[in-house]
């Protein structure tokens, strides 16, 4: 027999479960964090392992050769990043002279513009740098729990990655156990979609960080910056944090062209590629190629980049807006729950 209940207590009902799955969020972060990332790359490598099947070698060597060919673009990635560092490294003693010229200029401007004396400048400084090394020691334990936080998901992350595609049925048919018979199509069908937007999302966004870097590169090489490759290339991967991402890549290119450009244009050149790339992105590409593969409302997705940040740093920024999309999976598939689902990803004249 249906039962009604009065809205009060739905509404408590839902406060009270979005309380207990933040609190599981962001308490059970040091496993769900890595378990969520090997998901999104399981399925990503899903069709290379099935094409490897098809060639007869078998579950477990597709699924590692799979995970060897994701090895090899990645080890790729870091050996263009580690070369231009080396050549970074070259260029210090010269980026050492060029500080302490500006620091130099900004002295003088200071004193002809405030009437600070250089003494009093130093004086200045020398307070921030005590309240700097006092709160040295948080920042520094911060900093290496977060670096033993990376490697051990780094670590865990492959070996989650083998299990998540070697059980994979496994898990389809634990979900099959757990609904009624007649709901099985439904089953099928989210698992079916929630594959396609996580796929659809991942590609749309490789596709995204590939246009970018060549637009960045192309921008960069026009107005003659060193190294324009690799900070095209790091201004487009960071992309992958959805609206700030191109914003905080940009930050190396920009200060390397004051560091080490002879005239005020450059830098002022180089902000200006950037906001041109930001802006294509934005209202072009981005929607285009991300938008026609997964439909996010973006207001919502903005909603779920704050609160990922918020609960998972970095991390949740990358891994809430497709969460969004495969929230949105599962509630059309419930009746109860469509109009939440049409809202995640509506148009604004419906």
């Amino acid at each position: 027999m249906n039962r009604s209940y009065p809205a009060w207590l739905k509404g408590t009902a839902v406060l009270v479960a979005l309380f207990v799955l933040v609190q599981l969020l962001v308490y059970g972060k040091f496993i769900l964090m890595p378990l969520a990332f090997a998901a999104f790359f399981a399925m990503l490598l899903d069709p290379l392992r099935d094409r490897f099947e098809r060639w007869k070698l078998g579950r477990v060597g597709s699924i590692l050769l799979s995970l060897l060919a994701a090895l090899v673009v990645v080890a790729g990635l870091v050996f263009l990043l580690s070369t231009q560092i080396v050549q970074f490294a070259d260029r210090l003693p010269e980026a050492n002279e060029r500080i302490q010229q500006i620091s130099e200029q900004l002295t003088a401007t200071a004193e002809s513009l405030l009437g600070i004396t250089p003494e009093r400048q130093i004086a200045y400084m020398e307070q921030g740098l005590q309240q700097l090394v006092k709160g040295s020691g948080e920042y520094l334990s911060t900093a290496v729990g977060a670096t033993t936080s990376v490697f051990t998901t780094l670590g865990l992350l492959p070996i989650f990655v083998f299990f998540m595609m070697y059980y994979r049925n496994l898990f389809r048919h634990f979900l099959h156990l757990v609904t009624s018979r007649r709901d099985s199509r439904s089953v099928d069908s989210v698992i079916s979609d929630v594959q396609d937007v996580t796929q659809n999302y991942i590609i749309g966004m490789m596709t995204v960080i590939s246009i970018l870097a060549a637009l960045n590169a192309i921008g960069l090489w026009i107005i003659g910056l060193e190294n324009a490759l690799f900070f095209a290339v790091f201004a487009a991967v960071l992309a992958v944090i959805p609206y700030i991402g191109i914003i905080l890549g940009s930050i190396p290119a920009i200060l390397w062209a004051l560091l080490f450009s002879q005239t005020f244009w450059d830098p002022v050149a180089v902000i200006g590629v950037f906001a041109a790339v930001q802006f294509l992105e934005g209202n072009f590409i981005t929607p285009n190629v991300i938008g026609s593969r997964v439909s996010i409302n973006p207001f919502m997705a903005l909603v779920a980049l704050i609160i990922g940040g918020q609960i998972w740093g970095i991390a949740g920024m990358i891994l809430f807006v497709p969460f969004l999309g495969i929230l949105r999976c599962i509630f059309l598939e419930v009746e109860a729950l469509k109009p939440y689902g049409f809202l995640l990803g509506g148009s604004a004249d419906p």
